[in-house]
């Protein structure tokens, strides 16, 4: 789950323990107060609650609840032993096939050519019904392997009648692009006598400070645990498809993951939601004209919001700088009162792990609300996020989250700033340790030509037959 070559064991388990005695916040959204055209909406198939418990960590009513938790919880699995003690999740291990499941005659875990199966990647059985979290965590990259006696093909099974329904996953809202999203919440805004137009008096004090990221399981894409894998699939485009299931497939059965954060190479803008990359504390600063969150584990996420501004519409997507794309990309906002809605654009393509791949094209609309409690003191940050890329998606996407507030910034351990040290390289396709001394041969890579499907390509693909071009296995036009 989390490169341990990044940083201690000691840092993770501070980090856990500061996220999980902080307040939970179920995946709500905020109620803006009004029928908006395109914030608030309910999300659809939500999840409940889980605040995990790691190890030492809680006394026992805490673990008590946590296993109460972890029986209610939609997993789809499998998932290894570990989360807050519960034995392994999953409906069939090492070899053995689930009750009233047809296993098909050749799948995700037993194909030479995971190419000539496209067919079969809208049935969640070629993917033994494993979460895309599942898939990643067979060989035992998030925990124990599950893969059994004789791997790949004893590898476990997930829940088949367990899935988040597709209309949790896409945006609610009927908006083609960000442009045209940003641009009705900005009509709405004024039509109720806004933008609200902050002093250094006036702004929502209270989103300044230490904010908790949720918990590992707070949204469908946090870790992707309980999702069926083509459902998933459904909300991209042929190409995307075929690299989502390109990564799980050299993850799951040729066990030749690539992660970028084991090579030191970019997280990548779309990482900010990943649970696993963003547990230690966001810093949130607040201020007229500019609003910075800035957290991470692996490396570091850096959103600067340009409170006011407007990009400039010459180049190939909208832009604040120059025609180049950002990690990050580049952000724009405005307040309506405790609720600061953005839009990004210029993010720089790129892949995570476990999770699919974005274009340059990306762009967001994102809503940071103030939550408050009956006193009027901000206790979290709801984060609702509409994710709008014509290449990589079918339809836009949504995801929502909630920050809950751990504290001040005059209290509690400073914001730790990342720094990569690489000791983990590809050689002859396998992420290998190197030790201070080693003399290896080393082929540079083109970071911007999918350096991962690129070793992918080179020492695992030899006689398998990518399309020339994608087949849509998804067709939701009638």
């Amino acid at each position: 789950m989390i490169p341990t070559q990044r940083f201690s064991r000691i840092a993770i388990q501070a980090w856990l323990a500061l996220v999980m005695s902080a307040p939970a916040a179920a995946q709500d959204i905020a109620d803006p107060g009004f029928n908006s055209v395109g914030r608030g909406a309910p999300v659809a198939g939500a999840l409940p609650e889980l605040t995990v418990t790691f190890g030492p960590q809680g006394d026992a009513e805490q673990q008590r609840r946590t296993q109460e938790q972890f029986a209610n919880f939609p997993f789809v699995g499998p998932l290894a032993a570990g989360f807050g003690g519960r034995p392994q999740v999953g409906t069939a291990f090492n070899g053995d096939i689930p009750d009233a499941v047809t296993q098909l005659p050749r799948d995700i875990f037993t194909s030479d050519d995971f190419y000539a199966d496209v067919d079969l990647w809208t049935d969640k059985r070629y993917f033994r019904c494993n979460s895309p979290f599942g898939l990643e965590s067979q060989r035992g990259a998030n925990g124990g392997s599950m893969m059994g006696d004789d791997p790949p093909r004893t590898a476990a099974w997930g829940d088949c009648d367990k899935d988040i329904p597709r209309e949790g996953i896409v945006s609610p809202y009927g908006f083609d692009t960000a442009q045209a999203h940003y641009e009705a919440l900005m009509a709405e805004t004024e039509a109720r006598g806004g933008p609200t137009q902050h002093t250094w008096e006036s702004l929502p004090h209270g989103m300044n400070g230490r904010f908790a990221p949720g918990g590992f399981f707070d949204s469908w894409y946090s870790l992707m645990v309980a999702v069926q894998f083509p459902t998933v699939l459904s909300v991209l485009t042929p190409e995307y498809q075929q690299r989502f299931v390109q990564d799980l497939y050299h993850q799951a059965n040729t066990n030749a993951p690539q992660w970028p954060s084991q090579y030191c190479w970019p997280e990548g803008f779309m990482r900010r939601w990943y649970s696993a990359a963003v547990q230690a504390p966001w810093s949130v600063l607040v201020t007229p004209k500019l609003v910075q969150f800035m957290g991470g584990i692996a490396d570091n996420f850096v959103t600067n919001i340009h409170v006011g501004r407007d990009f400039v519409y010459n180049g190939e997507v909208p832009r604040l700088g120059a025609d180049v794309p950002r990690w990050y990309g580049d952000t724009i906002g405005f307040w309506d009162g405790d609720a600061l809605i953005t839009w990004t654009s210029n993010i720089q393509g790129w892949a995570g792990h476990g999770v699919f791949e974005f274009s340059s094209k990306m762009q967001t609309i994102e809503i940071y609300t103030a939550v408050r409690d009956d006193a009027g003191e901000v206790t979290a940050i709801n984060h609702e996020a509409v994710l709008y890329d014509p290449e990589a998606f079918v339809e836009p996407i949504r995801i929502v989250r909630n920050y809950a507030r751990v504290s001040d910034f005059d209290e509690g351990d400073p914001a730790l700033y990342v720094e990569c040290l690489q000791t983990i390289f590809p050689i002859e396709g396998y992420a290998t340790p190197v030790s201070p001394g080693d003399v290896i041969d080393y082929e540079v890579p083109d970071m911007y030509g999918r350096p991962w499907a690129q070793i992918w390509e080179k020492y695992f693909e030899e006689g398998m037959t990518p399309p020339d071009d994608g087949a849509d296995i998804f067709d939701f036009s009638n």
